[in-house]
């Protein structure tokens, strides 16, 4: 039996049918695999387009924080430069109250040495000027830590309103 023959009737339109079918199955496969093969090279595009602006993110976000903690750094040395010039002050006002309170005690000692018309152990003249002398050093020494509270206070503030200030920009 021939082909020709086996093909005739019934048979032969199953396999035109099956024939049709299967260049249906092909045409429409390879028509899917080209659009399946777009969208792929869009999908690559879309994906790398995301990677190139998440890297971008990335280092934006890493330039603000480097720019973030030099102002922070540079606000905190200058509090250090103005703690240590604070301190500086602070000596020469603690040289400044020492030499006041031996200056007030050498003129007490003078008021009581002047005073030879009072018995010892009886109370003098002096007195008071001792008394000045006792005040003054009590009140130097409140003002030198009053001072002390008042410097580190402003620098404190000042030194968070620049880290402020830097931050925000």
């Amino acid at each position: 039996m021939s082909i020709g023959t086996a093909l005739i009737g019934g048979r032969g339109y199953a396999a035109a049918a099956l024939l049709g079918g299967a260049a249906a199955w092909f045409v429409l496969g390879a028509f899917h695999g080209r659009e399946l093969a777009q969208l792929r090279a869009v999908q690559a595009i879309e994906l790398d387009a995301q990677s190139q602006a998440t890297v971008a993110a990335v280092e934006a976000a890493r330039t603000e924080e480097r720019r973030r903690t030099a102002a922070m750094e540079q606000a905190r040395d200058f509090a250090q430069k103005q703690a240590a010039e604070a301190a500086a002050d602070a000596v020469g006002a603690r040289t400044e109250r020492d030499r006041l309170r031996s200056h007030a005690n050498a003129l007490a000692r003078a008021a009581a040495d002047r005073d030879p018309t009072l018995a010892d152990g009886s109370p003098s003249g002096a007195d008071a000027v001792d008394l000045l002398a006792y005040m003054l050093g009590r009140v130097s020494e409140r003002a030198a830590e009053v001072a002390g509270i008042a410097d580190r206070a402003r620098i404190a503030g000042l030194t968070c309103e620049r880290i402020y200030d830097a931050l925000r920009q």
